[in-house]
């Protein structure tokens, strides 16, 4: 986890091997992060995709990341988590 300016905190990469993808791992250490962070002073978690990884974007949404922006950042769409 890397922090910004903005007290953002970054995952930078989660990477689940081709041989196990599909089967659930992603998400689940997508939650488990989350609740990791939650019990920190993190707010929001902020990921990137590439646009053309519709499978990230959609488990991404389905946890509750929201698009930052429209805009294609550096190569990647950012979502952003807030942490209540």
């Amino acid at each position: 986890m890397l922090m910004d300016k903005d007290d953002n905190y970054w995952i930078p990469a989660l990477m689940i091997d081709h041989k196990h993808q599909g089967k659930g791992y992603g998400k689940a250490a997508m939650e488990t992060l989350i609740q990791f962070m939650s019990n920190s002073s993190c707010t929001r978690i902020m990921i990137g995709h590439r646009p053309d990884n519709l499978i990230a974007g959609r488990m991404y949404e389905a946890l509750g990341f929201l698009k930052a922006s429209e805009e294609v950042i550096d190569g990647e769409i950012v979502r952003l988590l807030q942490i209540c």
